[in-house]
């Protein structure tokens, strides 16, 4: 993760941590979280405290340690707080987040995130016998992101933080060749 430069406060911060801030009319910067916190705070004129937390490993049902980075995010009257894990191409990896009001603490909220982290590694979907991937116990959550490797042709699922091709996942389907199925698609910051 390469290092670029807040156009707030001049510090070099990795790039998951920047902001493309601004509008067409005022044009754009890059700020860091803690300087687009302030900035919206400034415009909203809210009292509001930039809080940054260190990462922290948890380990999933497998046993397989996860390193969760958070970033926290003033919108308004609202604030999120997200945990991500960082891969080096980017795709894969656990993704969570919660919301709260402006005024809400972020250490509860922090709370709240790390209790659903820990009941998501919690719960495996994926089992590999023999070095194939099957579908654990008739139920699959996950995440669609983008698959660079398919020009757009296709999404990449993430289950068990794991990607998975929108190729892989149909095979999986194809063992329940004939059985219904529930397709929920749900906003990040909910619970699934």
């Amino acid at each position: 993760m390469s290092d670029r430069m807040c156009h707030g406060c001049g510090a070099g911060v990795p790039d998951y941590n920047l902001i493309h801030y601004g509008s067409i009319e005022a044009g754009y910067r890059d700020l860091c979280s803690r300087c687009f916190n302030a900035e919206v705070a400034r415009k909203g004129d809210l009292d509001f405290e930039h809080v940054e937390f260190q990462p922290i490993d948890m380990a999933d049902a497998g046993g397989v340690s996860h390193r969760f980075h958070f970033l926290l995010r003033l919108l308004g009257d609202r604030i999120a707080l997200d945990a991500f894990e960082l891969e080096e191409n980017g795709s894969g990896g656990d993704r969570f987040q919660v919301l709260g009001d402006a005024e809400a603490d972020p250490f509860a909220l922090l709370g709240q995130l790390t209790e659903r982290i820990r009941r998501a590694l919690a719960r495996r979907h994926l089992t590999s016998e023999g070095g194939r991937l099957s579908i654990a116990d008739f139920t699959v959550r996950g995440r669609l992101d983008w698959d660079p490797e398919s020009e757009g042709g296709g999404p990449l699922v993430v289950i068990d933080g794991q990607p998975v091709t929108w190729e892989q996942f149909g095979r999986l389907l194809m063992s329940y060749e004939g059985w219904q199925f529930r397709l929920d698609i749900r906003d990040r910051s909910e619970e699934i």
